[in-house]
Protein backbone atom coordinates (compact mmCIF):
# COMPACT_ATOMS: atom_id res chain seq x y z
CA UNK A 1 0.00 0.00 0.00
CA UNK A 2 1.32 3.45 -0.90
CA UNK A 3 1.17 6.10 1.78
CA UNK A 4 0.66 9.68 0.62
CA UNK A 5 3.98 11.52 0.66
CA UNK A 6 4.34 14.25 3.24
CA UNK A 7 5.95 17.66 3.05
CA UNK A 8 8.39 18.69 5.77
CA UNK A 9 6.27 20.88 8.07
CA UNK A 10 7.74 21.89 11.39
CA UNK A 11 5.87 21.35 14.66
CA UNK A 12 5.03 24.52 16.55
CA UNK A 13 8.25 25.36 18.38
CA UNK A 14 10.04 28.54 19.46
CA UNK A 15 11.87 29.92 16.43
CA UNK A 16 15.10 31.87 16.59
CA UNK A 17 15.85 33.70 13.35
CA UNK A 18 19.10 32.50 11.84
CA UNK A 19 20.99 35.48 10.42
CA UNK A 20 23.25 33.66 7.98
CA UNK A 21 22.75 35.38 4.74
CA UNK A 22 24.88 37.87 2.90
CA UNK A 23 27.04 38.97 5.76
CA UNK A 24 24.18 39.76 8.16
CA UNK A 25 25.65 37.47 10.82
CA UNK A 26 26.35 39.28 14.10
CA UNK A 27 30.05 38.45 14.37
CA UNK A 28 32.34 39.23 17.25
CA UNK A 29 35.04 40.15 14.75
CA UNK A 30 33.21 42.21 12.11
CA UNK A 31 36.45 43.69 10.86
CA UNK A 32 38.13 40.30 10.39
CA UNK A 33 39.43 39.69 6.87
CA UNK A 34 37.58 37.24 4.63
CA UNK A 35 38.50 33.67 5.54
CA UNK A 36 38.19 31.23 2.65
CA UNK A 37 37.77 27.50 3.06
CA UNK A 38 39.95 26.52 0.09
CA UNK A 39 43.14 27.96 -1.39
CA UNK A 40 42.50 31.14 -3.40
CA UNK A 41 43.47 29.49 -6.68
CA UNK A 42 40.57 26.99 -6.57
CA UNK A 43 37.78 27.31 -9.16
CA UNK A 44 35.20 27.87 -6.41
CA UNK A 45 35.31 28.83 -2.75
CA UNK A 46 33.47 29.37 0.51
CA UNK A 47 33.57 32.37 2.86
CA UNK A 48 33.64 31.74 6.61
CA UNK A 49 30.49 33.02 8.35
CA UNK A 50 31.18 31.93 11.91
CA UNK A 51 30.44 29.08 14.28
CA UNK A 52 28.32 27.81 17.15
CA UNK A 53 28.78 25.11 19.77
CA UNK A 54 26.87 22.41 21.62
CA UNK A 55 26.19 21.73 25.30
CA UNK A 56 27.67 18.65 26.95
CA UNK A 57 24.42 18.12 28.93
CA UNK A 58 22.36 14.97 28.59
CA UNK A 59 19.28 15.40 26.40
CA UNK A 60 17.28 12.21 26.54
CA UNK A 61 19.48 9.18 25.91
CA UNK A 62 22.73 10.90 24.91
CA UNK A 63 24.88 14.04 24.78
CA UNK A 64 27.21 15.82 22.36
CA UNK A 65 30.48 15.01 24.16
CA UNK A 66 32.54 12.54 22.06
CA UNK A 67 30.11 13.21 19.23
CA UNK A 68 29.80 10.77 16.36
CA UNK A 69 30.01 13.69 13.91
CA UNK A 70 27.27 12.68 11.47
CA UNK A 71 24.55 15.29 11.01
CA UNK A 72 21.94 16.65 8.59
CA UNK A 73 20.76 20.24 8.21
CA UNK A 74 16.95 20.56 8.06
CA UNK A 75 15.42 21.58 4.71
CA UNK A 76 14.59 25.06 6.05
CA UNK A 77 18.17 25.55 7.27
CA UNK A 78 17.09 26.38 10.82
CA UNK A 79 17.97 23.21 12.68
CA UNK A 80 20.38 20.28 12.65
CA UNK A 81 19.77 16.58 13.25
CA UNK A 82 22.88 15.11 14.82
CA UNK A 83 24.20 11.78 16.09
CA UNK A 84 25.50 12.17 19.65
CA UNK A 85 28.02 10.33 21.80
CA UNK A 86 30.01 7.76 19.80
CA UNK A 87 29.10 4.87 22.11
CA UNK A 88 25.38 5.67 22.24
CA UNK A 89 24.58 6.48 18.58
CA UNK A 90 21.36 8.33 19.35
CA UNK A 91 19.89 11.17 17.26
CA UNK A 92 18.62 14.60 18.39
CA UNK A 93 17.62 17.90 16.82
CA UNK A 94 19.09 21.28 17.75
CA UNK A 95 18.13 24.81 16.72
CA UNK A 96 20.94 26.58 14.86
CA UNK A 97 21.77 29.78 16.76
CA UNK A 98 23.33 33.03 15.61
CA UNK A 99 26.83 32.57 14.26
CA UNK A 100 29.91 34.27 15.69
CA UNK A 101 33.52 34.55 14.63
CA UNK A 102 35.95 34.17 17.50
CA UNK A 103 39.03 32.15 18.34
CA UNK A 104 37.56 31.54 21.81
CA UNK A 105 34.84 28.84 21.78
CA UNK A 106 33.25 30.33 24.92
CA UNK A 107 32.21 33.30 22.76
CA UNK A 108 30.07 30.99 20.61
CA UNK A 109 26.36 30.52 21.27
CA UNK A 110 25.23 27.07 22.43
CA UNK A 111 22.56 25.46 20.22
CA UNK A 112 19.18 24.90 21.90
CA UNK A 113 17.84 21.37 21.95
CA UNK A 114 14.54 20.89 20.10
CA UNK A 115 14.19 17.11 20.18
CA UNK A 116 16.09 15.09 22.81
CA UNK A 117 18.30 12.20 21.76
CA UNK A 118 16.44 9.03 20.79
CA UNK A 119 18.21 5.67 20.44
CA UNK A 120 17.77 3.62 17.28
CA UNK A 121 20.65 1.21 16.68
CA UNK A 122 20.53 0.07 20.31
CA UNK A 123 16.76 0.03 20.68
CA UNK A 124 15.48 -3.35 19.53
CA UNK A 125 11.88 -2.42 20.29
CA UNK A 126 11.91 0.18 17.52
CA UNK A 127 14.46 -1.23 15.09
CA UNK A 128 15.63 -4.81 14.70
CA UNK A 129 19.39 -4.82 14.13
CA UNK A 130 20.48 -8.42 13.49
CA UNK A 131 23.77 -7.37 11.84
CA UNK A 132 24.69 -5.24 14.85
CA UNK A 133 25.37 -1.99 13.03
CA UNK A 134 26.80 0.43 15.58
CA UNK A 135 28.03 3.57 13.77
CA UNK A 136 25.76 6.16 12.12
CA UNK A 137 27.53 7.31 8.95
CA UNK A 138 25.04 9.43 7.01
CA UNK A 139 21.74 11.29 7.40
CA UNK A 140 19.40 13.27 5.17
CA UNK A 141 15.85 14.63 5.47
CA UNK A 142 13.84 13.47 2.45
CA UNK A 143 10.19 14.52 2.22
CA UNK A 144 9.90 14.90 5.98
CA UNK A 145 11.55 11.55 6.73
CA UNK A 146 14.99 11.03 8.23
CA UNK A 147 17.07 8.58 6.17
CA UNK A 148 19.98 7.17 8.18
CA UNK A 149 22.95 5.10 6.99
CA UNK A 150 25.03 2.98 9.36
CA UNK A 151 27.81 0.39 9.40
CA UNK A 152 29.36 -1.98 11.92
CA UNK A 153 32.60 -0.61 13.35
CA UNK A 154 34.38 -3.96 13.12
CA UNK A 155 32.73 -6.19 10.53
CA UNK A 156 35.54 -8.76 10.44
CA UNK A 157 33.93 -11.12 7.87
CA UNK A 158 32.88 -8.12 5.76
CA UNK A 159 29.48 -9.72 5.18
CA UNK A 160 27.05 -7.05 6.42
CA UNK A 161 24.40 -6.13 3.85
CA UNK A 162 22.19 -3.82 5.89
CA UNK A 163 22.85 -0.11 5.42
CA UNK A 164 19.80 2.10 5.96
CA UNK A 165 16.84 2.78 8.21
CA UNK A 166 14.13 5.44 7.87
CA UNK A 167 12.50 7.47 10.65
CA UNK A 168 9.18 8.13 8.97
CA UNK A 169 8.46 11.40 10.82
CA UNK A 170 11.58 13.48 11.42
CA UNK A 171 9.52 15.85 13.58
CA UNK A 172 8.92 13.08 16.12
CA UNK A 173 12.17 11.20 16.73
CA UNK A 174 10.88 9.71 19.98
CA UNK A 175 7.68 8.12 18.67
CA UNK A 176 7.88 7.93 14.90
CA UNK A 177 7.56 4.67 13.06
CA UNK A 178 10.98 3.35 12.04
CA UNK A 179 11.47 1.14 8.98
CA UNK A 180 14.57 -0.88 8.20
CA UNK A 181 16.95 -2.24 7.62
CA UNK A 182 17.20 -1.62 3.90
CA UNK A 183 20.21 -2.75 1.88
CA UNK A 184 21.79 -0.23 -0.43
CA UNK A 185 23.63 -1.67 -3.40
CA UNK A 186 27.30 -1.09 -2.76
CA UNK A 187 26.75 -1.98 0.91
CA UNK A 188 29.43 -0.38 3.13
CA UNK A 189 31.04 1.24 0.07
CA UNK A 190 27.95 3.42 -0.33
CA UNK A 191 26.61 3.59 3.23
CA UNK A 192 27.92 7.01 4.26
CA UNK A 193 26.87 10.51 3.28
CA UNK A 194 23.59 11.19 1.48
CA UNK A 195 23.42 14.28 -0.72
CA UNK A 196 20.89 15.65 -3.17
CA UNK A 197 21.98 15.83 -6.80
CA UNK A 198 21.84 19.37 -8.21
CA UNK A 199 19.16 19.87 -10.85
CA UNK A 200 21.87 20.23 -13.50
CA UNK A 201 22.89 16.58 -13.14
CA UNK A 202 19.59 14.81 -12.45
CA UNK A 203 18.69 14.27 -16.08
CA UNK A 204 22.26 13.31 -16.98
CA UNK A 205 22.37 10.55 -14.38
CA UNK A 206 18.62 9.74 -14.22
CA UNK A 207 18.93 9.95 -10.43
CA UNK A 208 18.11 12.29 -7.56
CA UNK A 209 20.61 11.43 -4.79
CA UNK A 210 24.28 10.61 -4.38
CA UNK A 211 25.72 8.31 -1.70
CA UNK A 212 29.32 7.76 -0.77
CA UNK A 213 31.74 6.57 1.88
CA UNK A 214 35.40 5.64 2.41
CA UNK A 215 37.69 3.48 4.54
CA UNK A 216 36.90 5.26 7.78
CA UNK A 217 36.70 2.17 10.01
CA UNK A 218 38.42 -1.19 10.35
CA UNK A 219 38.55 -3.99 7.76
CA UNK A 220 39.69 -2.43 4.49
CA UNK A 221 38.39 -5.35 2.44
CA UNK A 222 34.77 -4.25 2.93
CA UNK A 223 35.30 -0.49 2.34
CA UNK A 224 36.20 1.90 -0.45
CA UNK A 225 39.90 2.82 -0.42
CA UNK A 226 39.13 6.39 -1.44
CA UNK A 227 35.93 8.49 -1.51
CA UNK A 228 33.15 6.76 -3.44
CA UNK A 229 30.14 8.04 -5.36
CA UNK A 230 26.97 6.06 -6.03
CA UNK A 231 23.72 7.46 -7.45
CA UNK A 232 20.16 6.44 -6.64
CA UNK A 233 16.55 7.55 -6.55
CA UNK A 234 16.45 7.37 -2.78
CA UNK A 235 13.40 9.63 -2.58
CA UNK A 236 11.24 6.84 -4.05
CA UNK A 237 11.59 5.12 -0.64
CA UNK A 238 9.99 8.09 1.16
CA UNK A 239 6.32 7.80 2.04
CA UNK A 240 5.93 4.12 1.17
CA UNK A 241 4.73 1.29 3.36
CA UNK A 242 7.88 -0.82 3.13
CA UNK A 243 10.02 -1.92 6.07
CA UNK A 244 12.96 -3.41 4.19
CA UNK A 245 14.30 -4.16 0.74
CA UNK A 246 17.05 -3.42 -1.76
CA UNK A 247 17.88 0.20 -2.63
CA UNK A 248 19.24 0.16 -6.21
CA UNK A 249 22.34 2.28 -6.92
CA UNK A 250 24.71 2.84 -9.82
CA UNK A 251 28.44 3.23 -9.36
CA UNK A 252 30.21 6.39 -10.52
CA UNK A 253 33.38 6.12 -8.42
CA UNK A 254 34.48 3.29 -6.17
CA UNK A 255 37.69 1.67 -4.97
CA UNK A 256 38.75 -1.55 -3.27
CA UNK A 257 41.73 -2.98 -1.45
CA UNK A 258 42.88 -4.46 -4.79
CA UNK A 259 42.11 -1.28 -6.74
CA UNK A 260 42.64 1.63 -4.33
CA UNK A 261 42.62 5.24 -5.44
CA UNK A 262 46.36 5.34 -4.70
CA UNK A 263 48.50 2.19 -4.64
CA UNK A 264 50.99 3.50 -2.09
CA UNK A 265 48.63 3.73 0.92
CA UNK A 266 51.48 3.67 3.45
CA UNK A 267 53.35 6.34 1.47
CA UNK A 268 56.51 4.25 1.39
CA UNK A 269 57.67 6.30 -1.59
CA UNK A 270 57.27 9.56 0.33
CA UNK A 271 55.51 10.96 -2.75
CA UNK A 272 51.86 10.17 -1.95
CA UNK A 273 50.21 13.50 -1.21
CA UNK A 274 46.63 12.48 -2.09
CA UNK A 275 45.21 9.61 0.02
CA UNK A 276 46.81 7.32 2.61
CA UNK A 277 45.91 4.48 4.95
CA UNK A 278 44.87 7.03 7.63
CA UNK A 279 42.76 9.25 5.34
CA UNK A 280 39.06 9.64 6.18
CA UNK A 281 36.23 11.16 4.13
CA UNK A 282 33.06 12.26 5.92
CA UNK A 283 31.02 14.12 3.32
CA UNK A 284 30.85 14.63 -0.42
CA UNK A 285 28.51 16.64 -2.64
CA UNK A 286 28.27 18.06 -6.15
CA UNK A 287 28.27 21.84 -6.10
CA UNK A 288 25.21 23.52 -7.64
CA UNK A 289 25.85 24.85 -11.16
CA UNK A 290 29.39 23.49 -11.05
CA UNK A 291 31.17 20.43 -12.44
CA UNK A 292 32.86 19.53 -9.17
CA UNK A 293 32.36 16.87 -6.50
CA UNK A 294 33.84 18.20 -3.24
CA UNK A 295 34.77 15.74 -0.50
CA UNK A 296 35.64 16.88 3.04
CA UNK A 297 37.61 14.88 5.62
CA UNK A 298 41.08 14.57 7.08
CA UNK A 299 44.34 12.88 6.19
CA UNK A 300 47.86 12.21 7.40
CA UNK A 301 51.22 10.62 6.76
CA UNK A 302 51.92 12.59 3.59
CA UNK A 303 55.09 14.07 5.08
CA UNK A 304 56.45 11.48 7.56
CA UNK A 305 55.07 8.28 5.93
CA UNK A 306 52.98 5.62 7.72
CA UNK A 307 53.77 2.48 9.65
CA UNK A 308 51.64 -0.34 11.04
CA UNK A 309 51.79 -0.24 14.85
CA UNK A 310 54.64 2.18 14.34
CA UNK A 311 56.63 3.82 17.10
CA UNK A 312 56.09 7.52 16.55
CA UNK A 313 58.71 10.24 16.91
CA UNK A 314 57.31 11.11 20.37
CA UNK A 315 57.81 7.51 21.59
CA UNK A 316 54.14 6.51 21.34
CA UNK A 317 53.46 2.96 20.05
CA UNK A 318 50.42 2.92 17.76
CA UNK A 319 47.77 0.21 17.92
CA UNK A 320 47.39 0.19 14.13
CA UNK A 321 48.41 2.27 11.10
CA UNK A 322 49.64 5.77 11.97
CA UNK A 323 51.87 8.55 10.73
CA UNK A 324 55.40 8.35 12.13
CA UNK A 325 55.13 11.99 13.18
CA UNK A 326 52.12 12.49 15.49
CA UNK A 327 51.72 16.03 14.12
CA UNK A 328 51.48 14.77 10.54
CA UNK A 329 47.66 14.97 10.43
CA UNK A 330 45.44 17.68 8.92
CA UNK A 331 41.95 18.49 7.72
CA UNK A 332 41.79 17.79 4.02
CA UNK A 333 39.70 18.12 0.86
CA UNK A 334 39.48 16.38 -2.50
CA UNK A 335 37.83 17.74 -5.66
CA UNK A 336 36.70 15.44 -8.49
CA UNK A 337 35.47 16.39 -11.97
CA UNK A 338 31.84 15.33 -12.42
CA UNK A 339 32.51 14.94 -16.15
CA UNK A 340 34.64 11.94 -15.17
CA UNK A 341 31.48 10.47 -13.59
CA UNK A 342 29.76 10.97 -16.95
CA UNK A 343 32.62 9.13 -18.64
CA UNK A 344 32.14 6.22 -16.23
CA UNK A 345 28.43 6.14 -16.97
CA UNK A 346 29.23 6.05 -20.70
CA UNK A 347 31.71 3.20 -20.21
CA UNK A 348 34.72 5.32 -21.21
CA UNK A 349 36.33 5.08 -17.75
CA UNK A 350 36.18 2.61 -14.87
CA UNK A 351 35.02 3.70 -11.39
CA UNK A 352 38.42 2.92 -9.84
CA UNK A 353 40.39 4.92 -12.42
CA UNK A 354 39.31 8.38 -11.24
CA UNK A 355 41.64 10.75 -9.43
CA UNK A 356 40.93 14.15 -7.86
CA UNK A 357 41.63 17.20 -10.00
CA UNK A 358 42.74 19.07 -6.88
CA UNK A 359 43.25 18.34 -3.19
CA UNK A 360 44.99 19.72 -0.15
CA UNK A 361 44.96 20.78 3.47
CA UNK A 362 42.15 22.80 5.02
CA UNK A 363 43.14 25.62 7.34
CA UNK A 364 40.13 25.62 9.66
CA UNK A 365 39.53 27.75 12.78
CA UNK A 366 40.28 26.43 16.29
CA UNK A 367 43.27 24.30 15.25
CA UNK A 368 45.94 24.81 17.95
CA UNK A 369 49.62 24.83 17.06
CA UNK A 370 50.91 21.36 16.10
CA UNK A 371 47.56 19.69 16.70
CA UNK A 372 44.56 19.47 14.39
CA UNK A 373 40.99 19.67 15.57
CA UNK A 374 39.68 17.02 13.21
CA UNK A 375 36.71 17.32 10.91
CA UNK A 376 34.19 14.63 11.89
CA UNK A 377 31.21 15.58 9.75
CA UNK A 378 29.77 18.01 7.22
CA UNK A 379 26.55 18.83 5.38
CA UNK A 380 25.59 21.31 2.67
CA UNK A 381 22.45 23.42 2.96
CA UNK A 382 21.67 23.75 -0.73
CA UNK A 383 18.80 26.23 -0.18
CA UNK A 384 21.01 28.84 1.48
CA UNK A 385 24.30 27.71 -0.07
CA UNK A 386 25.98 27.08 3.29
CA UNK A 387 28.46 24.31 4.08
CA UNK A 388 28.54 23.22 7.72
CA UNK A 389 31.60 21.43 9.11
CA UNK A 390 31.81 19.85 12.58
CA UNK A 391 35.13 19.86 14.44
CA UNK A 392 35.69 17.50 17.37
CA UNK A 393 36.91 18.34 20.88
CA UNK A 394 37.08 22.13 20.57
CA UNK A 395 35.14 23.32 23.62
CA UNK A 396 36.68 22.20 26.94
CA UNK A 397 35.09 25.00 28.98
CA UNK A 398 31.96 23.10 30.02
CA UNK A 399 33.60 20.04 31.57
CA UNK A 400 37.09 19.08 32.62
CA UNK A 401 36.36 15.50 31.58
CA UNK A 402 34.58 15.89 28.22
CA UNK A 403 34.98 18.24 25.27
CA UNK A 404 32.20 19.38 22.98
CA UNK A 405 32.33 19.86 19.20
CA UNK A 406 31.97 23.15 17.36
CA UNK A 407 30.07 23.72 14.10
CA UNK A 408 31.58 25.95 11.41
CA UNK A 409 29.53 27.59 8.62
CA UNK A 410 30.82 28.64 5.18
CA UNK A 411 28.86 30.47 2.46
CA UNK A 412 29.38 29.29 -1.12
CA UNK A 413 30.63 32.26 -3.12
CA UNK A 414 29.00 32.99 -6.50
Amino acid sequence: MIIKKRSFTRISKPVLMVSFLLGLTNCLADSAPTQLLLPKDEQFNFEYLGAFRFSTEMYGSSRMAYANGTFAISPDGKSVFVAGHEQLQSIAEFLIPELHQSDDPTDLIIASNIQPFSPFLKNGKRLKNPQKLDRITGMEIIEGELFVNAVEYYDAPGDNKHTTFIVRNANDLAKSKVDGFFSMQGYAHSAGWITKLPQKWRQTFSATYLNGYAGNYAINSRLSMGPSAFISNLDTFAGINESSGLIPTRTLMNFSIKQPMIDDLYNESGKNNIWTEVSNAYYGFILPNKDYYLVIGNSGGHESKIGYKAKQTNGHQCGGPCAFNPNDYYNFYWVFDVNDFVAVQQGKKKPHELLPVSYGKLNLPFAPKNKTKNTIGADFDEVNGILFIMLEDVDSSQSQFEKAPVMLAYKLLP
